[in-house]
């Protein structure tokens, strides 16, 4: 009705040109109010106590492929890292974040296999920052965050949300919120495939300082990693027993649950040897730390 009127009294006493300018205009203003305005994406509320998918994923991660077959392991082979992006966002997107099975996985994972150089594969458990760290120094391994798939995800975070489609960067189940959570099950899939693919001597490195036993029941090592270690690909399997710098020494080889490992070991027919404070790796551990009494190290040959 307001349009209606307007339209009268814009036209009443105009000449035809002015009349025919003010119609277009007026019914201008009539399009517009019958639009209808875009709905808003209702955003996810915070539910969970783990923090929101990092910002900027979906580049991240791509940066990172390119990264990773460029320069980091080029015998990785050709990629396809959109595809590499699509496969992975479909697996939470639009998603109860707590409904993210193993093999939801599986096409992610097919498209980023590529071998692990024989006797390159290492295990941890609680050590992972002296792992990665003389992984990295020697060159002599390949730990699961060195391989593609581990590399594209380390130490980011991502998960989805029923109420949009997308990532949700707004929070994400912690590792203990529910079993099935988009991180805690892409690690156990990725873990079980870099474990089945371990080929000549492989080694673990594992905490003897720790409190909640090296050898943890709980862990992805005990959990997924032993069990699918392949026999006929194994030739030995070097277990490495270190503690941290200041102590207690806790567990060592033959002892606690690192005897229990030996004896999962031996049951499955894969031969071991075990050795407590390997040097070379304490050697590491104390670049940064001479004066700890137990950096005292006799470094003659």
């Amino acid at each position: 009705m307001f349009f209606l009127i307007s339209l009268h009294f814009c036209r009443k006493g105009k000449s035809r040109n002015d009349a025919t300018m003010c119609d277009l205009v007026l019914l201008g203003l009539v399009a517009i109010s019958l639009t209808k305005p875009p709905v808003a994406t209702v955003a996810p509320k915070k539910e969970w106590g783990g923090h929101g998918s990092s910002i900027n994923l979906k580049e991240i991660m791509i940066g990172r492929c390119f990264d990773y077959l460029e320069n980091v392991n080029p015998s990785a082979g050709v990629k396809d890292c959109a595809k590499i992006w699509e496969e992975f966002l479909k697996v939470f997107s639009g998603k109860d974040p707590c409904s993210i099975k193993e093999q939801d996985y599986n096409n992610f994972l097919r498209l980023v296999e590529h071998d692990i150089p024989v006797n390159q594969s290492i295990f941890w458990s609680q050590t992972r920052e002296i792992t990665s760290k003389f992984s990295e120094i020697t060159a002599s391994f390949m730990p699961l965050e060195s391989t593609l798939s581990g590399y594209l995800v380390n130490d980011l975070n991502w998960c989805g949300s029923r109420s949009i489609k997308g990532p949700n960067f707004v929070s994400c189940p912690s590792w203990n919120d529910c079993e099935n959570n988009a991180a805690r099950s892409f690690w156990r899939s990725a873990s079980k495939l870099y474990a089945s693919k371990a080929q000549g001597v492989v080694t673990v490195m594992l905490n003897g300082s720790s409190t909640a036993n090296a050898f943890r029941d709980t862990s992805i090592f005990a959990e997924i990693e032993v069990g699918n270690l392949d026999k006929a690909k194994v030739t030995l399997v070097r277990l490495w027993i270190i503690d941290n710098l200041m102590g207690p020494d806790i567990e060592s080889c033959g002892r606690g649950s690192v005897g229990k490992l030996e004896l999962i070991l031996m049951e499955k027919g894969i031969k071991y040897i075990c050795e407590d404070n390997y040097r070379p790796v304490q050697i590491l551990l104390c670049v940064n730390k001479v004066d700890f009494p137990t950096c005292n190290l006799d470094l003659a040959p």
